[in-house]
């Protein structure tokens, strides 16, 4: 989980596009564990999903504010979460992974829902939970 990851959020009410680089946990696994931390308080609060930005900054102390998300040239993967009001799924997240030789930005995923995107790499964390539960095989997702 030492790989790095450029965000940017756009559409949250009172923020302009934000964009930040976060040196730990970049991987799709770390980005859900982070993003479902911040969802889980926002909602623990009775904010709406708009609420997700504030609450994810009060939690990443280490996170570095970009102009633009090129100007960071040495991460490992990139998202794009998307706020829209009033729309059916008001949450939802694109990633791309830094591959190749020369390096180039792939899209990985999404758009898709934020919960979904949540919900799919939170298996990649527990493995073993899910195993106890009920005896059923569980698939790692790999990058």
């Amino acid at each position: 989980m030492f790989s790095s990851a450029v965000y940017s959020f756009l559409g949250f009410p009172g923020w302009g596009p934000v964009h930040l680089v976060v040196p730990h946990q970049g991987s799709p696994a770390g980005t859900a564990m982070r993003l479902e931390r911040a969802s889980r308080r926002a909602q623990e609060a009775g904010f709406p999903a708009a609420a997700l930005l504030s609450e994810l900054l009060r939690d990443e102390h280490r996170a570095d504010p970009l102009v633009a998300p090129q100007a960071c040239h040495q991460a490992d993967y990139r998202y794009l979460v998307v706020h829209r009001q009033g729309a059916r799924w008001p949450l939802r997240i694109t990633a791309w992974r830094c591959c190749g030789d020369p390096p180039a930005w792939q899209r990985r995923w999404g758009p898709m829902e934020l919960e979904r995107f949540i919900a799919r790499f939170q298996l990649q964390r527990r493995p073993a939970d899910a195993t106890a539960r009920g005896g059923e095989q569980v698939q790692t997702l790999s990058c």
